[in-house]
């Protein structure tokens, strides 16, 4: 959900719009989501009523999902490390599509960009690309260079949060329950959802369906349909996910993975509901592995590949001046270790908030309140809205806090080297 989707007919943003307070309107009227829904006609394949402008310049909130950071920081640093301006080219793909739909596009502007780019007085005849993706755009990137082809002109893949082997909130998301009370943010994610070719795509293909006898089998098609998804959408999204780990290994391929954070690993399935649970299989027992909030820690790595690890949320991870110290690293050949004093911190704190009541933050990896800075910021004018006061207490530190007004917030908490662990929270009406 990293690119600004606009209308086509009217020029109308339809997401990644400035004004931050259109989410909570968004996500509790449901009348502006109705744009975003895949028709009958897109998913066979007549597209463009419906075009991706750019890449996120402003945060985007989608509940369960939580939110997504813009990627001006990301794009600027990539343009300073770069030969020239004109050797940078950001695509944005209509995220509400299926893989192979964004990939063939992605092929596309590929081949103009190298074009142009050998070409140019400051470029080369032999140029190759690298490319910098986040959480879907690692697929769309994967899938250009396995499944079309386009390895040979790629010298490096850089991917933040890809969810490789698929995530376990996607099926959360789809299986809240039919009938089931939830915050009416869920329920309008719930119904665009269903839609959605590019939701499906991020639905866990590994063995995450723990069975009555404590057994763990691989998530299903007949799985997202119990849940209330598409199966026709899942089992397409399922088979990509097989093709893909079929095809070769990517030498050029640097993952970097959100570490530190509670992340839904597993699930039991009853009822038409998915219940989520912070752990895997591990032989014949348990095991909490963690993750970037979204997706857990082996997901977002082929097995076997070699990965630089940061503690950061999802949505942040791009943002992240570490993120773009490692893009910086790997364009520029130039090894990069973690920053010295670095703490591991797990951030924890709701999606959506009632205006003025107050809501848990917790945070996890650090045992002393004096050690951990955290703010809390209103995220359309980056001002400090207040400090909440952490405490120690049941194993971890945790404090309170309350959303002034509606619109979209952004908790930090700060400790050691690494950058600040970050996450948006919608500020809803009271119920």
């Amino acid at each position: 959900m990293g690119s600004e989707l606009v209308e086509t007919a009217t020029g109308r943003v339809l997401w990644g719009i400035s004004d931050l307070r259109w989410y909570g309107t968004a996500w509790t009227t449901g009348g502006a989501l109705a744009a975003l829904l895949v028709t009958d006609e897109e998913r066979e394949g007549h597209t463009g009523r419906i075009r991706a402008r750019r890449l996120l310049r402003f945060p985007a909130f989608a509940p369960v999902l939580r939110g997504f950071e813009p990627y001006t920081k990301l794009l600027a640093g990539v343009r300073h490390t770069a030969a020239h301006p004109d050797a940078v080219r950001e695509f944005a793909y209509d995220w509400r599509l299926s893989i192979a739909h964004s990939a063939a596009r992605l092929a596309e502007a590929a081949e103009d960009h190298l074009r142009a780019w050998r070409a140019h007085p400051q470029g080369s005849r032999d140029a190759q690309l690298n490319l910098v993706a986040h959480s879907m755009g690692g697929l769309v990137a994967h899938y250009f260079m396995t499944v079309l082809g386009g390895a040979g002109e790629v010298r490096s893949l850089i991917t933040m949060g890809t969810p490789f082997y698929g995530s376990v909130q996607t099926a959360g998301l789809l299986g809240s329950g039919r009938g089931t009370p939830l915050p009416l943010p869920r329920r309008r994610l719930r119904a665009l959802a269903r839609t959605l070719p590019g939701l499906h795509e991020l639905l866990p293909g590994y063995r995450c369906v723990e069975e009555a006898g404590g057994g763990f089998r691989r998530f299903t098609a007949s799985d997202a349909e119990f849940l209330g998804g598409d199966r026709e959408l899942a089992q397409q999204s399922l088979d990509r996910q097989e093709q893909l780990r079929r095809a070769d290994t990517l030498p050029q391929l640097r993952p970097l993975v959100g570490i530190g954070q509670r992340t839904p690993q597993s699930l039991t399935l009853m009822a038409g509901t998915a219940e989520l649970h912070e752990y895997v299989a591990d032989g014949d027992g348990r095991l909490d592995r963690r993750g970037d909030g979204t997706v857990y820690r082996e997901a977002a790595a082929p097995a076997g590949m070699q990965a630089f690890y940061l503690p950061q949320t999802h949505g942040a991870v791009a943002h992240s001046e570490e993120a773009i110290a490692y893009t910086g690293a790997v364009v520029t050949e130039r090894p990069l270790g973690p920053p010295l004093g670095a703490t591991e911190l797990g951030l924890h704190v709701p999606d959506t908030a009632p205006v003025s009541e107050l809501f848990p933050i917790e945070v996890d990896g650090a045992c002393k309140p004096t050690a951990v800075i955290c703010r809390l910021f209103d995220a359309a004018t980056n001002l400090e809205v207040e400090r909440p006061r952490l405490t120690f207490q049941d194993g971890r530190l945790s404090a309170e806090a309350r959303l002034p007004r509606l619109g979209l917030y952004r908790v930090e908490a700060k400790a050691g080297g690494f950058s600040a662990v970050r996450q948006l929270v919608l500020a809803v009406p009271s119920e």
